[in-house]
């Protein structure tokens, strides 16, 4: 937003969220998974994974994991990766209400 406002032409507004996970493991042996949107400190801290997505409308420009569980399953993180697209055109929409194009720089 400030570089647009300071009249720098982007091909893309960018934006992030915070990935979360929390699992449970049943007397059976079977593991459910709940992907968190925007986690604060606590969630981070106390769940098992912590994954920050970052990109465009159409692509993810930057990835970030840490994990304390020995391997999450691929449906689960294909799961939390489209939860993160959702959350993450939400704030373009927003972002895009605010300054969808660059202000026009002072002389």
């Amino acid at each position: 937003l400030a570089l647009l406002n300071a009249g720098v032409p982007l091909r893309a507004s960018v934006a992030g969220i915070a990935m979360g996970l929390m699992s449970e493991t049943d007397e059976g042996g079977k593991t459910k998974y709940l992907a968190l949107t925007d986690i604060l400190g606590a969630e981070d801290a106390l769940g098992d994974m912590d994954f920050k997505v970052a990109g465009t409308s159409e692509f993810v420009t930057a990835l970030q994991l840490d994990t304390k569980l020995d391997g999450i399953p691929a449906d689960v993180l294909a799961g939390a990766l489209k939860q993160a697209k959702e959350a993450r055109t939400a704030i373009l929409e927003v972002m895009n209400d605010a300054i969808d194009s660059p202000d026009e720089m002072a002389p």
